[in-house]
């Protein structure tokens, strides 16, 4: 009786296998995430070009002779940048980001959203005209996300992401947190209710989306 089982045992194993192989289809092997994240960053100094040449800031090169301000619009940069190659090791099974490098990244982030509060504050603009001014930027926070993020989705959709809701967080803080770069760079106005409200929160809201929509988009490629 028990050797009748093993044989039942060995026959239905390799029934399965032999299964299993001829549902395999070749893939194509991804690209280094240095190779990947290095064509993201050049969109985004694609991006970046496009804002300096045709940019609605007129006293630009002013400005970026400030450390304050390069600092400040680095710093939010930097973290699209983190969060992008975090985003693409995550899609790697066994290289997600470890604790360490995560904190790396909150503290980058605040380090960036502190920064804002060494803007001054006008407490004296009218509430039309500080909405009005201030949709432009929500706009342009969505511009400028919009397809880098497409192209880092598809990126992490590419591998194997086990974990799509902060896959997808990953990828909305990359695009959006550089877009917020860009988008300062191209608004004239540095007041800091006007960044908070009109660009920060915007971006954050991307993020939300962001996690939110990996849920459909990188479960999908999980459950296949």
């Amino acid at each position: 009786m028990g050797e009748s089982q093993n044989i039942d045992h060995e026959a239905g194993h390799r029934a399965l296998v032999e299964r299993m192989v001829a549902q395999l289809r070749p893939v194509r092997r991804l690209w280094p995430v240095r190779a990947r994240l290095a064509l993201w960053i050049s969109l985004e100094v694609a991006a970046l070009l496009l804002v300096i040449s045709h940019g609605n800031r007129l006293d630009l090169a002013r400005r970026l002779q400030d450390p304050g301000y390069v600092l400040a619009v680095a710093a939010f940069a930097a973290a699209g940048g983190i969060a992008a190659a975090f985003a693409l090791r995550s899609a790697i099974p066994g290289r997600e980001p470890r604790t360490m490098e995560k904190a790396l990244l909150a503290g980058v982030c605040v380090a960036a959203v502190l920064l804002l509060f060494r803007q001054p504050v006008n407490s004296n603009a009218a509430l039309a005209g500080f909405v009005r001014a201030g949709l432009p930027c929500v706009q342009g926070i969505a511009i400028f996300a919009l397809l880098p993020w497409c192209a880092l989705m598809w990126a992490v959709r590419r591998g194997a992401p086990l974990a799509p809701v902060a896959d997808g967080a990953l990828a909305g803080a990359a695009a959006c947190l550089f877009s917020f770069a860009l988008t300062r760079m191209n608004c004239p106005i540095d007041e800091r209710l006007h960044l908070l409200i009109f660009h920060l929160l915007p971006a954050l809201a991307g993020v939300a989306i962001s996690a939110c929509l990996g849920i459909v988009l990188l479960r999908r490629r999980v459950r296949a």
